[in-house]
């Protein structure tokens, strides 16, 4: 830097001794700061792996560039007259197309995701540019004489300059004229020399040029930016962005120069004319392409704040009306309100996901109807909706979310199905609730909860309930940190053979051990879970303490398998197959001793989607039990394409079965069906002997309950396995 810095100052006038040429500072310091700034950019292509093909293209053209002034300075010194073209003229313009893919290649990853807007606004200036660059090119030619040689070799610099500008150029109007500091040294040092070049040839071209001016340390300045460029490259990339000032301007100034370099001419139709006209046409189809996209931005709009399946504004649109009216100047007050469809779930579930969706349009459509002026209505997901009640006290927006629940209790026809529906709704007054949208949103869904526990219809937030009222949203925080501070435990309760009264696997049954609350109980805690996004990284870790238990009765010499329960969230889950191969690998367990239980109305919410998940669990040898059969919408007819070992019949067809016919024939008929398909079936909730006994005589394969063993943590499970064999003995088949 030194070295540049005073050569640059030699260059100044008055500075040095005597005016023109001199050896030792234009041609051996010249020389010497050009070889020096190659051999850090090799140095820079060694030491960086990060874009080292684009440097080193770049190291190899101002490597050719200083030879060429080496070579040149050799001809100065020794012989008068250099001849046209010389091997400095071969190495400077052989430089050139190193520079250009050197750059080329830099810049592709920063311009991959260049818009068209962009693209366009490249074209623009490149034409621009060009026609400019013809009209300077006529001068200059016009200039030049003598042999062709000398002509071709004079103009070749001019032309090479113009394609090495129009690759910086262009490359930073992709980037939207935003780069990091590593592409604009680097653009600043090639622009130095392509301008350093184009003014030398101009020069000489006018018989004007004199050595020793300021024109002469353009290549070193620049050569100097290009290692100053080439040594910030670890620097993060800079994508492309279609805002900003320079966007618009500098196409602007390009398109308004080629009208005027219009304007000025004579009317022939010369290069320089023709690439004019391109230009202007080209700005006029940016114009159009740019209203063309200001529409779209417009439709874009719209759409990101319209509910799709409705219509109706969804959460930011919601958020941004809300914002407004807490921003007015003008006074009053309003309320908001959150309503939940009760059961819409059992309605997805049973009836599919087209029949749901038929009903949120239609409660939307209803609700519009209920809606006064400034109210505004917006879907946030799912079955929620929000409305802001403008002018309206808590008491009166109480009153308008009783009038809509009426309202949706009307029958719903879909497709010839009658569907009834109700609503939950949650009222927070703004100011007294709270002055913020998150805040309002918040108050209202803990209202809105208070309304859906309490069956109340409508529940107006007020601060002194706020213990009551936010119970749900502490729960599930305090969850979020249970699941990190291992306070989930798992209790175990084995399934027998009834017919030998051998252990034949347990059902790992998941608690929650609160340090405040003591032991909760699934139904406490698994709804929210769900509700809130919890049920993956719950099950994950429920699957891990089991296998880990898995592990601990293998070492104590207990062999048997584990069912887990999983929710209608991790059935639609891809990655579950991948995540319970990887748990079983770690442990060195085999895939049979661990038994997925999913009931069958999870199987109806997504019924593809949930057989291809069971296909992925077959594959790995995981078997897939069917819990509470007989409660949903499912047949044996639906479960025979599906890849399913067992069937566990549910508690409620077990109620009555010793003294009701028909309840022995129905288990009876099902146990048949069963086996028929290859299928086992389990009994769940056996609380009596007789139950035992009538079961085992109907062929019954496994039982389980509380007549049989309670659930257990994992410790005691050894020791009851041991006490249960001593004191099991065959008992009689008893049939009915």
């Amino acid at each position: 830097m030194g070295a540049v810095a005073l050569y640059v100052v030699s260059t100044v006038p008055g500075v040095r001794s005597h005016s023109g040429y001199s050896v030792v500072l234009d041609s051996w310091l010249r020389s010497g700061i050009l070889t020096a700034a190659s051999l850090l950019l090799a140095l820079r292509v060694v030491v960086f792996p990060r874009d080292r093909g684009a440097w080193t293209c770049i190291a190899a053209g101002l490597t050719l560039f200083t030879a060429g002034q080496l070579v040149w300075t050799l001809y100065v010194q020794y012989q008068s007259q250099p001849p046209v073209p010389s091997a400095a003229d071969y190495c400077w313009l052989l430089s050139y197309v190193f520079f250009y893919v050197g750059v080329i290649n830099l810049a592709r990853p920063r311009v991959a995701g260049a818009s068209r807007l962009l693209r366009m606004d490249s074209l623009v200036i490149a034409l621009g540019l060009s026609a400019f660059a013809m009209r300077w090119l006529e001068t200059a030619l016009n200039g030049t004489s003598g042999q062709l040689t000398l002509v071709l070799t004079t103009m070749a610099y001019p032309v090479g300059d113009l394609i090495l500008l129009l690759v910086i150029i262009g490359s930073l109007a992709l980037q939207g004229w935003r780069t990091d500091r590593m592409s604009a040294y680097l653009a600043v040092g090639l622009a130095l020399f392509a301008v350093g070049d184009t003014v030398y040839v101009l020069q000489v071209t006018n018989g004007t040029y004199v050595p020793g001016t300021l024109l002469d340390p353009m290549w070193e300045v620049g050569a100097l930016f290009m290692v100053a460029s080439a040594w910030r490259s670890h620097a993060p990339i800079v994508t492309s962005r279609t805002v900003g000032w320079a966007v618009v301007v500098i196409p602007t100034l390009f398109i308004m120069a080629a009208v005027g370099l219009l304007a000025e001419h004579d009317g022939e139709a010369t290069p320089d004319v023709i690439l004019a006209v391109a230009t202007v046409l080209a700005g006029l189809g940016r114009a159009a392409f740019t209203f063309k996209e200001m529409q779209k931005l417009i439709v874009n709009g719209v759409e990101a704040r319209t509910d799709e399946l409705t219509g109706l504004g969804n959460r930011r649109a919601f958020a941004e009306a809300v914002e407004r009216r807490t921003s007015a100047a003008r006074g009053g007050r309003f309320a908001l309100m959150l309503l939940d469809l009760d059961r819409f779930k059992e309605v997805n579930d049973s009836l599919g996901h087209l029949v749901g969706d038929h009903l949120l349009r239609e409660v939307a459509q209803r609700l519009k109807a209920q809606m006064r002026a400034g109210d505004v209505l917006a879907r946030l997901g799912g079955d929620e909706f929000a409305i802001l009640i403008d002018n309206a006290t808590p008491e009166v927006a109480r009153d308008i979310g009783e009038r809509i629940r009426l309202d949706l209790q009307r029958a719903f026809v879909s497709d010839g199905v009658i569907i009834y529906s109700d609503a939950s709704c949650g009222v927070a007054a703004w100011p007294e609730a709270a002055s913020t949208i998150g805040g309002l949103l918040q108050r209202a869904d803990i209202a809105m909860y208070e309304a859906k526990r309490e069956r109340l219809g409508t529940a107006i937030y007020a601060h002194a309930d706020e213990a009551d009222l936010s119970a749900p949203v502490r729960l599930i925080e305090e969850l979020r940190e249970a699941l990190v501070a291992d306070q989930l435990v798992l209790h175990y309760q084995p399934k027998l053979d009834l017919r030998t009264g051998e252990l034949q696997g347990v059902e790992a049954l998941v608690r929650w051990q609160h340090p405040v609350r003591g032991l909760l109980m699934p139904d406490q805690f698994l709804p929210q879970a769900e509700r809130y996004g919890l049920m993956r990284r719950l099950t994950d870790c429920v699957l891990a303490l089991a296998l880990d238990q898995l592990v601990a009765w293998r070492r104590a010499g207990l062999e048997t398998t584990v069912a887990v329960n999983i929710s209608a969230s991790n059935l639609l889950d891809f990655g579950l197959s991948e995540q319970i191969s990887t748990l079983l690998a770690i442990r060195n367990l085999r895939s049979t001793c661990l038994i997925l239980e999913v009931t069958e109305t999870m199987l109806m919410v997504d019924p593809t989607r949930s057989a291809d998940l069971l296909g992925r669990l077959e594959e790995i040898g995981v078997r897939v039990s069917i819990d509470d059969y007989g409660t949903g919408y499912s047949s044996l007819a639906r479960l025979r394409d599906l890849p399913v070992d067992e069937l566990k019949l549910d508690r409620s067809f077990l109620t009555g079965i010793g003294s009701d016919p028909r309840a022995a024939a129905i288990v009876r008929s099902t146990v048949e069906l069963a086996h028929s398909l290859g299928l086992t079936l389990v009994a769940e909730g056996i609380e009596t002997e007789e139950d035992q006994t009538i079961l085992r005589g109907l062929s019954c394969d496994i039982g389980q309950g509380y007549h049989l063993a309670r659930p257990m943590p994992g410790e005691d499970v050894v020791s009851w396995t041991a006490d249960h064999s001593a004191r099991s003995e065959p008992r009689p088949l008893v049939g009915l």
